[in-house]
């Protein structure tokens, strides 16, 4: 009898721990997505040369993002995609670019419209880290948030 009682109990406790593992990912992720609705604007870049003492400065081509609440966004950064739908996913936003051209590359060293971005935060702004090889050596770009 106390075997059955001794598996009921592991059986409950891994059934409970399954249940609070899953909210603590739904939630983390609607955080994120919730974080970064709105629109943003590139202000700065960050570049290492690989010697460990780089620097931010101001961005020269600066570029928006928009990211809406159902997963869309529209962005000034491409001429030929301005639109199309995000996901984030373990500390990376997925972009998927709408594009009109027949081969579907936007001109980054990707081979496809779909960038993929780490993510972090720095007060209210959000800082993306390429992952793209035209940015190999330690870039970031930091975005405000746009009123």
């Amino acid at each position: 009898m106390n075997k059955i009682k001794l598996n009921l109990l592991l059986l409950f406790c891994s059934c409970w721990l399954f249940v609070l593992s899953g909210c603590d990912n739904e939630e983390y992720g609607m955080y994120e997505v919730d974080r970064i609705v709105g629109s943003w604007k590139l202000v700065e870049v960050y570049n290492d040369n690989g010697d460990g003492h780089g620097q931010w400065s101001p961005a020269e081509n600066a570029y928006s993002y928009t990211f809406n609440e159902d997963g869309t966004f529209s962005s000034t950064r491409f001429s030929q995609c301005n639109t199309g739908n995000y996901s984030i996913q373990n500390d990376e936003i997925y972009l998927d670019f709408d594009c009109n051209n027949n081969n579907r590359t936007i001109g980054i060293g990707s081979t496809s419209s779909t960038i993929v971005e780490e993510v972090d935060y720095e007060g209210i702004n959000v800082i993306f880290i390429p992952t793209y090889p035209a940015c190999h050596q330690g870039c970031r770009l930091k975005f405000e948030p746009i009123n």
